[in-house]
């Protein structure tokens, strides 16, 4: 896959374009059929499949004071589309200035000038310029002319529900992360570099990687059923998570006031040293509601009563796949 830093940096039109357009935030399940239907059409006349997406995300670059989640940082993005056999990726920074380009322009400049675009793949709510002012039948109109060819992919329905960014992000706020899961393809997930944290997790029996939240999407706090994925050997450990600010210990050790919010994991039956390495922390199902506990003795029983359900979660869950 080809990455390009903006439009502007293309010096020469990919061989017989076939493009598609979009934030494609989550790169789920509607998404993939979009770029499925680009790669086959670009393989089916010898061309070239690209994908023009934005960064940051149009809203945040507008409105960043509505505070957009987004279900996956930018790089997890690109990792995403480079396995979806795509040859060229265009990923256009996005400023006010930008926005301000209408959609006759950037039909002209962009899809024919610098891609000479032979076929567009678009999903079917697409809309594109300043304001989002051109939709799809603007577009057709703009195809129709050029002699470009349109499709529009219709939406992606699992059951009764409509694969969106939208309907995952509203799984995703109340925990449903498995049903966000089922509309993404995949887990939902953090992933960093495991940090130096206080050490209570070893001192009470049970071990934990603390991670700082990626800027993305936090889930509500809680504790979750989890596959933790270290990626420098490539393996994959059963785990249970606590996402949130610890309760029990704000209290036990500052009195009041709130720590910083973390991911915590605790490795089932593994004793691995983790600091450092880079981990990636893949949500399965909800266990419960974070909450603070009488002590430390009360805090033990819990957990060892989460490490049992996380167990039994995971087992069901590759038993189900």
């Amino acid at each position: 896959m080809e990455l390009f830093r903006g439009y502007v940096s293309i010096q020469k039109p990919p061989e017989k374009a076939v493009v598609t357009i979009g934030n494609f935030d989550g790169v789920h399940l509607g998404h993939r059929e979009i770029f499925r239907q680009t790669v086959a059409q670009a393989k089916r006349i010898g061309g070239t499949s690209v994908v023009f997406t934005f960064r940051p995300h149009p809203q945040i670059a507008l409105r960043p004071e509505a505070n957009i989640s987004l279900l996956q940082t930018y790089d997890e993005k690109l990792e995403l589309l480079q396995k979806r056999g795509l040859d060229v990726v265009i990923e256009q920074p996005f400023s006010r200035e930008f926005s301000t380009t209408s959609p006759g322009d950037f039909f002209r400049e962009v899809l024919l000038r610098r891609l000479s675009a032979v076929a567009i793949v678009v999903g079917y709510d697409f809309a594109f310029g300043k304001g989002r002012e051109g939709g799809l039948r603007s577009l057709e109109e703009f195809c129709k002319n050029a002699g470009i060819q349109l499709t529009v992919v219709p939406p992606l329905r699992l059951g009764d529900t409509v694969v969106s960014s939208s309907q995952i992000r509203r799984a995703l706020a109340v925990g449903q992360v498995s049903e966000a899961a089922r509309l993404l393809g995949r887990p939902f997930s953090y992933r960093g570099t495991v940090v130096k944290g206080e050490g209570r997790g070893r001192k009470i029996g049970f071990a934990t990687a603390n991670l700082k939240l990626d800027s993305k999407l936090v889930l509500p706090y809680g504790v979750y059923a989890t596959e933790a994925y270290l990626t420098d050997v490539d393996q994959t450990f059963d785990s249970v998570t606590n996402v949130g600010v610890r309760p029990t210990f704000a209290e036990i050790e500052h009195g009041l006031g709130e720590l910083p919010a973390l991911i915590e994991t605790h490795l089932l039956g593994q004793t691995i040293d983790l600091y450092g390495r880079t981990l990636e922390v893949r949500f399965i199902d909800r266990i419960r509601d974070e909450r603070k506990f009488s002590g430390i003795e009360a805090l033990k029983s819990q957990i060892g009563d989460d490490v049992k359900a996380a167990a039994h979660i995971l087992q069901k869950s590759r038993g189900a796949s």
